[in-house]
């Protein structure tokens, strides 16, 4: 049990590190991409994010699932709108490459 507690905490450490070491102009510009980069990366790194592509509704889902889930602080009004309008636009299944897209799917 100890054991399994110490590598937990170890890889807690090692994500907030890799997030730690990111910068903003990681994501693409965009209205947004400032309040996106700061409510996310501090739970998160942005690899999560510029690998999913969600729709919109999908986007505004995933913002009540990881506040009812793991607790993040939930996300309401214009300061929601503006990250989940964000996250749809550049990074939806339209905005996927050719080479990521799930060819079960189409």
């Amino acid at each position: 049990m100890r054991y399994g507690l110490l590598v937990t905490l170890l890889l807690a450490l090692g994500a907030g590190v890799a997030a730690a070491q990111e910068e903003e102009t990681i994501l693409p510009e965009g209205e947004g991409r400032s309040e996106t980069f700061a409510y996310c990366t501090v739970c998160h790194g942005t690899a999560i994010i510029r690998r999913s592509r969600f729709t919109r509704p999908q986007w505004d889902a995933l913002m009540d699932w990881m506040s009812d889930r793991h607790g993040m602080n939930p996300l309401e009004g214009e300061f929601r709108e503006t990250i989940v309008g964000y996250l749809a636009t550049h990074f939806g299944p339209a905005q996927a490459p050719a080479r990521a897209r799930n060819p079960f799917l189409n």
